[in-house]
């Protein structure tokens, strides 16, 4: 299709050259004869010129006008317009018809033309001596000539109505995908709006915690705030960023999370493989780290999250582990702690992954031994995206 859109005054001009001297060839010595160059070239070269003209039109008005937003016109309105076309259609047909007729009677056949001299002239001729009378014998044999145009006539027309009808197809699918596309990017903003303001009630909760203690670690945590507000403002709203810098956001995530865990509570974080020659959908793992940190940590028992990520062979998989307790902390329902995996977050991660990574991802949420794991494996073959390295 881009080939034909590229090349196509070239086509339209080697089309028009073959349409026009294809009834040549079997006159090949036309040109060397004035008489033959007049009643066989010019009508040739007036029925081509009606043709093509007739050709662009239906191609750009006429077709199209027939086709344009069918489903917002009315039965009658279509009707009508059907019947336009035709009309339209007829009466130039007609008109063709008539120019060609006429042209055989303002450049009539030559008897050189119609018999050589090698060929004997009939008896008409030789009885009378001159050209056939312009009556009913001429007006019957400008039915074959005729007949060619109409049949030349129909054909362009066909041709023109087929491109118009494929543009028009083409022009309607590129409109659908439009539709498609806008449709799923208005869904993807509102879900990351919904990540961001939970993202960011739960770390200002954790400032405000170390402020209450007034500990050393507050400035720290505003500058590690302050750099995550700044990857989800800047970097977020990509449709791609670094997996390196999705690692770091991470990182920072979890640094600030440390600042308040007690001796009991441990993180451990990791990251293998090649992370700069890949990008991903920014956000994907924040909400499964959160779920970690809210329902993975205990006051009084010793809690222990785990967090990996690893590239292999354009796959990278990502998992989390923490352990379930039936009331993790005080502030938070027994009921919420006993269901990790619901909330919005997850539900919100889930409906990123179908509609980025359709039939290429696989998520995997389980509970075994009071210990609750996130498996998300991403195949990152097709998103592939060699990065310059610093």
């Amino acid at each position: 299709m881009k080939f034909l859109e590229r090349y196509q005054v070239w086509l339209h001009v080697i089309g028009w050259a073959v349409f026009i001297g294809l009834p040549f060839v079997t006159f090949p010595d036309f040109a060397m004869n004035r008489s033959m160059l007049l009643s066989l070239g010019v009508p040739q070269l007036i029925t081509s010129v009606c043709i093509m003209a007739f050709f662009y039109y239906n191609l750009y008005r006429l077709t199209p006008d027939l086709l344009t937003h069918p489903d917002q016109a009315s039965s009658e309105h279509t009707d009508s317009r059907t019947r336009r076309f035709w009309l339209i259609f007829g009466l130039v047909l007609l008109a063709v018809a008539i120019v060609k007729w006429a042209c055989f009677f303002v450049f009539p056949p030559t008897p050189d033309w119609m018999h050589p001299p090698d060929m004997p002239a009939p008896a008409e001729e030789k009885n009378w001596g001159r050209p056939p009378a312009r009556g009913p014998q001429g007006f019957f044999g400008a039915v074959p000539g005729v007949i060619s145009t109409v049949i030349s006539f129909c054909f362009a027309s066909l041709v023109s109505s087929l491109i118009a009808l494929g543009r028009q197809h083409a022009r309607s699918r590129e409109a659908q995908q439009q539709m498609v596309y806008q449709k799923v990017s208005a869904e993807l903003a509102v879900l990351k709006l919904q990540v961001s303001p939970h993202f960011l009630f739960n770390t200002l909760n954790n400032i405000r915690w170390l402020a209450r203690k007034k500990s050393d670690q507050t400035e720290e945590a505003i500058v590690t705030l302050s750099q995550l507000l700044r990857y989800m403002i800047y970097q977020a709203r990509h449709d791609k960023v670094p997996l390196r810098q999705e690692v770091q956001h991470l990182q920072h995530y979890i640094d600030l999370q440390k600042m308040r865990l007690t001796t009991r509570q441990a993180v451990s974080f990791t990251s293998e493989g090649d992370i700069d020659a890949y990008q991903i959908e920014p956000l994907l793992f924040i909400a499964f780290v959160e779920n970690a940190f809210k329902y993975g940590l205990h006051s009084q028992q010793p809690s222990q999250i785990s967090i990996s990520y690893d590239v292999r062979n354009d796959t990278l998989t990502f998992c989390c582990e923490n352990p379930i307790f039936v009331s993790a902390t005080p502030h938070i329902p027994a009921v919420a702690a006993r269901n990790p995996d619901s909330g919005i977050g997850i539900d919100n991660v889930r409906k990123r992954l179908a509609l980025h990574y359709p039939d290429r991802h696989e998520l995997h949420i389980s509970r075994d031994g009071g210990l609750f794991r996130i498996g998300l494996t991403l195949h990152l073959k097709h998103d592939t995206v060699a990065l310059h390295r610093h």
